[in-house]
């Protein structure tokens, strides 16, 4: 049964003229999940926002499913990502990279969206049949001028709601920016990350 519910849903989002709804970073209330550990590097981080590399605007796109326009990326990283890396950092700046850089020692961090996607189904054993949209993305920090980096976030996130209807994608794309941040803390917690960057200028 459930097979045939979710392919139904996938004809029910992909017929003509049942365009999804466009979702706006903006307009969400985006949770920001608490490290574990939270200790606070003293050095600035910098995380450049370069629109070449990063635009505002992506669009995800699934087999059977309508496409699902996505506004207001530089948002995540401005106010999301900032609030997040606020929590490791006692001074964060997002700017362009023809932003002054702090003086002293800091810290620079990049951010990369590779792709936005959307699949049919369910997320596991015992979750709801749905649209579910996924998010390849990266984030890296290395110390100003240092030959690599201190610390790579490299991960999937995924939606944990899904979108049963065209005008249900902005709860649901809501849960896919809090799953990113959710997988880059615990990542950062699990490499040690503080101690390794807490020695950069030591």
């Amino acid at each position: 049964m459930r097979p045939l519910r979710t392919t139904l849903l996938a004809l029910a989002l992909a017929v003509a003229g049942c365009s999804m709804h466009p979702v706006y970073v903006a307009e969400m209330e985006t949770k920001i999940p608490q490290p574990g550990e939270l200790r606070r590097i003293e050095h600035p981080l910098f995380i450049i926002l370069d629109p070449t590399k990063l635009p505002d605007t992506m669009t995800a796109l699934g087999q059977g499913v309508k496409p699902i326009e996505v506004y207001g990326l530089h948002t995540f990283v401005e106010r999301d990502l900032q609030r997040t890396m606020s929590q490791l950092f006692t001074t964060v700046t997002v700017g362009p990279p023809s932003l002054p850089a702090p003086s002293g020692i800091f810290l620079t961090g990049e951010v990369l969206v590779n792709s936005l996607s959307s699949f049919v189904g369910t997320r596991g054993p015992g979750t709801p049949s749905g649209v579910y949209v996924r998010m390849q993305w990266s984030f890296r920090i290395r110390a100003y001028g240092a030959p690599a980096d201190a610390f790579i976030y490299q991960g999937t996130a995924e939606s944990t709601v899904p979108i049963t209807a065209t005008n249900t994608t902005q709860p649901a794309l809501q849960t896919l920016f809090e799953d990113a941040l959710r997988r880059l803390v615990s990542h950062y917690d699990g490499q040690k990350a503080y101690e390794r960057m807490a020695r950069i200028g030591a």
